[in-house]
């Protein structure tokens, strides 16, 4: 039974940003506003600079009399990497992660805070009846979202349940990170399934809530390069797979499967 977290609970609020110069501001400005009003001194925010190469670390930086907290990484960790690394500095007893492009409003905030309550990891549905997107993705970035939402389905039956793995917003609790950070290790945008994976495997509790979207068109890093994001994505979630396989010793052991991938990664650059 999931034990039921006080009032006075800490939180981590973590924000993995790559070039986000032009909204990086807003972003945190905003959730500042939100955390002082009601959560006074018990939140902190960090922001995984995650190789950028523009102006995002100089505008975190002015942020530091807060309780923000900058990681800068001079070369490319991934949204999975950058994740990683903020799960290891965070100090919060719940740690929830959103995109730092504003498509969540902080509102949205409170329901996780709440949910959580009752669960180990909670993550955000796009889909769900009572979600709702403000602004709407673009049909083919819908069209993709669900045709890996099928994939993971058939490679990950105790996913079947789930109808957005791909959501930007999710809250876990510190005790589980400490339980699952060792089956941690997809770098890209699949790292969600890893994550919700991981944390069923080990027996938590994993819910689902309805989140409003406004989709943010301009500087997305998705709708770049959507197709090599999208292959790197089915590779990964491949190798995720095959970690939880019968051959997982002898292809994680000789490097065959990093080795096999890290080629086919090459040939997508």
């Amino acid at each position: 039974m999931v034990e039921r977290l006080t009032d006075d609970v800490f939180v981590s609020i973590v924000f993995p940003a790559f070039n986000e110069g032009v909204r990086i501001e807003e972003t945190l400005s905003k959730w500042i506003r939100f955390l002082d009003e009601h959560y006074f001194d018990k939140y902190e925010i960090l922001v995984v600079m995650d190789g950028c190469t523009d102006n995002t670390v100089d505008i975190v930086l002015k942020f530091t009399d807060r309780p923000v907290v900058p990681l800068i990484y001079p070369r490319r960790l991934g949204k999975g990497g950058a994740l990683i690394e903020a799960f290891k500095y965070s100090k919060g007893d719940v740690v929830f992660f959103t995109d730092a492009d504003g498509s969540l409003d902080v509102d949205a905030f409170r329901s996780f805070m709440y949910a959580i309550r009752f669960s180990d990891l909670v993550i955000g549905c796009r889909y769900f009846r009572g979600s709702e997107f403000i602004n709407g993705l673009p049909f083919y970035r819908l069209l993709l979202s669900r045709i890996f939402n099928c994939l993971v389905r058939l490679l990950f039956p105790s996913l079947m349940g789930f109808y957005d793995t791909q959501c930007g917003a999710k809250a876990i609790r510190r005790d589980v990170i400490s339980k699952i950070d060792r089956d941690l290790f997809i770098s890209d945008f699949a790292f969600d399934v890893n994550l919700i994976y991981s944390v069923l495997r080990h027996g938590f509790i994993v819910r689902e809530i309805a989140v409003g979207y406004n989709h943010v068109k301009c500087g997305s890093k998705i709708s770049c390069g959507l197709l090599k994001i999208s292959f790197r994505m089915f590779l990964s979630t491949i190798k995720l797979r095959l970690y939880y396989s019968r051959f997982r010793k002898l292809l994680f052991r000789d490097g065959i499967l990093k080795n096999l991938i890290g080629f086919l990664m090459r040939i997508i650059s």
